[in-house]
């Protein structure tokens, strides 16, 4: 609820909470104590989907089927899926630096509806999570299929690269500059800001394989399939043209993967990428991982838009207790 200031409606301050946090609150008991915080206290509870999805691939069912239950309360801000966010920034640079490549009769037919998807208050992605929990973790395992194997075999591999070219740290981010290792029309050959060519090679392959959730929502709006991926002027438009300000979830994914190749890599390190995204969105993230808030700090300088707070917390019961607290303040 908010809070009247002055005659004024002032905004409640948002706490995402990563996925160990969940977890802690359903060991403990404490559903209806993060229920009564979300609605009475400072903050606006969110609830990522990143964090849904984490929950639906777990093998212990009943352990699933309680956290599900909690994160699709009404009482907590459900989020729009990081692939949505993002590929909106993408349209938006589109419609500004190249208005051509747009559909001239777009299918919002189909954009609406999965948009409503997952807004929706009754229905929709969050219902159907509720009531049938099961169902939608195999959807959701076809859908994602070895994504997540291969996201973890890349950040090991990179490394892997790393330790046995001899680095030790890495280089400021705003520094960090690379070059292909090939021509590539529209590439002028020079060197271009790193998270310009793993978000042209990222963006391109989502784009190429039917069912990805990043073309599901751009090529109702851009014409995928005509030879654009492959054109000189879609490698322009990545390397030379789009904007850090206009993309920062783009540069947000390439630095979380850059600052995790001198961390410990582990199973949940892909999961950890899809959640940082959403650190755009939210005003303090309350976690028990501390790399993750490493990562955040190290990021902080550097990224195009302001981040959030980071609060680390104790794991288990003591942990539940400072975020109930933190929630309440």
């Amino acid at each position: 609820m908010a809070r009247a200031i002055n005659g004024q409606q002032a905004r409640r301050k948002r706490a995402l909470l990563d996925s160990s946090i969940w977890r802690y609150v359903i060991d403990g008991g404490e559903q209806g104590a993060l229920l009564q915080a979300a609605r009475h206290g400072s903050y606006t509870v969110q609830i990522a989907p990143a964090v849904v999805y984490e929950a639906l691939r777990l093998r212990d069912v009943p352990l699933r089927n309680r956290l599900i239950s909690l994160m699709t309360n009404r009482r907590f801000e459900r989020l729009m899926p990081e692939a949505y966010s993002e590929a909106m920034e993408i349209l938006s640079e589109v419609q500004r630096l190249r208005p051509d490549w747009l559909r001239p009769q777009p299918d919002k037919d189909f954009f609406d509806r999965s948009r409503r998807d997952w807004s929706r208050k009754m229905g929709g992605f969050w219902v159907r999570c509720a009531r049938s929990p099961e169902e939608e973790a195999i959807h959701q395992q076809a859908a994602e299929g070895t994504l997540l194997k291969r996201a973890f075999e890349q950040i090991k591999g990179a490394r892997k690269e790393m330790m046995e070219v001899g680095w030790k740290t890495n280089p400021s981010m705003d520094k960090t500059f690379a070059a292909l290792p090939y021509p590539v029309p529209g590439w002028n050959g020079e060197m271009v800001e790193a998270w310009r060519i793993e978000s042209w090679a990222c963006v391109t392959y989502a784009l190429s394989r039917p069912g990805n959730a990043y073309r599901d929502w751009i090529a109702p709006f851009v014409e995928a399939d005509s030879g654009l991926l492959n054109s000189p002027e879609w490698v322009e438009f990545w390397l030379h043209l789009v904007s850090l300000e206009a993309l920062p979830r783009q540069w947000m994914r390439w630095a979380h993967s850059f600052a995790q190749r001198f961390r410990k890599v582990t199973e949940g390190s892909g999961a950890d990428n899809q959640l940082f995204t959403y650190l755009l969105e939210t005003d303090r993230v309350i976690t028990a991982d501390k790399a993750l808030l490493d990562i955040l700090e190290e990021c902080r300088p550097f990224a195009p838009h302001p981040l959030p707070i980071g609060q680390l917390v104790p794991a288990g019961v003591p942990g539940v207790e400072l975020v109930l607290s933190i929630l309440a303040k």
